[in-house]
């Protein structure tokens, strides 16, 4: 729900929870960016007023439009503008205008281009667009950007998002089309839970560092992702980024390891990238968690926000596929910070007494092949008995699974043996789906049980690395191992969805 106590938001707080919302250029011809925006909003039930603006149009998707912001009736809390970079001018001194009469427009998303991005005369227009905004006291995210979201009050800003699941995961993006992408992508299969979404553009106003430091309090956030590019001041982002990460997983992917690189990433939000060498040693000492490939990010930060963190580094392989469990096999034991876990007689024992004949146990240590010769719960059996082995941390299951077992039947013994776990001492089970998305119906049943699925061996090992190297990392800096749970809007937790 928007903002329901009738009291203007605080701070960057009216970003994420207006509520009224302004979109100035609002159109009725469907398809451009200020019908779509409009769309959006009505599409992910936005409880809050909304107000389109066009002196040429009447209305807008059914809704009365307005001349100007003046004429607006209001509340209004947060402004979208999407005009010709001139134009922004015009609407920043009327939004301003506003401010010092009504009190209420405290925050605007400026998603047009053709400021810093294009040069000196578009950085001049920048300069003064944050002058006037700043002057009357308002905050702006961009410009040149997809801006906010938020999926638990059903903002967005965005022209292309639609209704998302809420969940714990928020993102900070120096890049629209990353963070676009990267939701896009966990769409299908719920696989991302969205609590809150920044695409900062040119980064004009607010900064990631302010919004690193905001989600640090947000009860909703589990985890946040970072696409970073570069900033102004990298020792102030490294700092909130470990203040956050001291009690939330921090997790960035950064270009501009190159100077080709870096070139790139100026040319399209205006940000001068720094020294990839700054950044990677700081990320360490602070906690944060640097992923190497987009891959890695995306699974990453959604491992993060459905399953518990490790306790340890020992892992098992548990595989129904000898190629892909071998390939699993040297991607674990390539991670500096993984180790094959060693299994206790007892757990030899009740492997032999559920697995056939043919299968190989502990060759190498923390590796089960459990060859074809197995039924589907088979597959949870095996996963029970090392979940419940000391001297395993996580586990990484590989199956097609089988044609000749019946998909959602492995997938429900899988989630039945993790889910027998106490909450409190659960450990993380990543479940790479060989056939990937031949296995949907699986994949579905996995998902929605608050379990991580995967197409490919290295991928999952990778993410679980990461996971471990935070999970050290909060023990290196004296902070507690565990982390409280985290809701949906409803309530529920998302690692313990029922089974569907």
């Amino acid at each position: 729900m928007a903002n329901g106590s009738g009291e203007a938001p605080q701070g960057l707080a009216a970003f994420f929870a207006p509520r009224g919302v302004a979109v100035v250029g609002a159109s009725a011809e469907p398809g451009s960016p200020g019908h779509q925006i409009v769309a959006q909003l009505q599409q992910t039930h936005y409880a809050g007023g909304l107000y389109p603006v066009n002196p040429r149009a009447q209305e807008v998707r059914g809704l009365p439009c307005y001349p100007g912001v003046l004429q607006v009736p209001g509340p209004v809390d947060l402004a979208v503008v999407v005009v010709p970079a001139p134009v922004c001018l015009v609407v920043a001194a009327q939004l301003a205008s506003r401010r010092r009469q009504r009190g209420d427009v405290a925050a605007a998303v400026v998603v047009s281009g053709g400021f810093a991005e294009t040069g000196p005369d578009g950085r001049r227009l920048q300069e003064e667009l944050v002058r006037t905004l700043r002057g009357a006291g308002i905050r702006l995210v961009g410009p040149n950007c997809v801006g906010v979201a938020d999926g638990h009050t059903g903002l967005t800003t965005s022209f292309d998002l639609g209704p998302y699941p809420p969940g714990g995961v928020s993102v900070l993006s120096q890049s629209g089309a990353f963070v676009m992408s990267f939701l896009h992508w966990a769409r299908p299969l719920k696989m991302v839970g969205l609590c809150k979404l920044a695409s900062v553009g040119n980064m004009a106003d607010v900064t990631l560092t302010e919004l690193l430091g905001y989600l640090a309090d947000d009860p909703c956030t589990r985890v946040v992702g970072v696409y970073l590019e570069g900033v102004r001041d990298a020792r102030a982002f490294v700092q909130a980024a470990a203040e956050v990460a001291a009690r939330k997983p921090v997790v960035v992917l950064k270009p501009g390891r190159t100077a080709q690189g870096a070139r790139a990433a100026q040319s399209h939000t205006g940000s001068v990238a720094s020294p990839d060498a700054i950044y990677h040693g700081a990320f360490r000492q602070a906690g944060v968690v640097r992923a190497r490939t987009v891959l890695e990010f995306y699974g990453t930060v959604r491992a993060f926000e459905r399953l518990p963190l490790p306790r340890g580094d020992q892992v098992a392989v548990l595989s129904a596929v000898g190629g892909p469990g071998t390939v699993c096999v040297d991607e674990v034991a390539s991670q500096a910070n993984l180790r094959l876990a060693q299994f206790s007689p007892p757990t030899r024992t009740r492997l032999q007494a559920v697995l056939s004949d043919i299968a190989a146990i502990g060759q190498p240590e923390g590796y089960v092949d459990m060859t074809g010769s197995l039924t589907a719960r088979t597959h949870g059996d095996a996963l029970r008995i090392l979940l419940a082995d000391e001297g395993v941390d996580a586990v990484i299951l590989l199956t097609p699974p089988p044609t000749f077992l019946e998909e959602e039947e492995v997938a429900r013994h899988v989630v039945e043996a993790y889910q027998e776990q106490p909450p409190e001492l659960r450990k993380p089970v990543l479940v790479v789906l060989t056939f990937g998305n031949a296995a949907l119906r699986a994949r579905r049943v996995l998902e929605a049980a608050g379990l991580c699925t995967f197409e490919f061996p290295e991928e999952a090992a990778q993410v679980l690395a990461r996971m471990v190297e935070y999970a050290q990392a909060r023990a290196r800096l004296g902070v507690s191992p565990g982390r409280p749970p985290v809701g949906k809007a409803d309530g529920t937790s998302r690692g313990d969805a029922g089974v569907v």
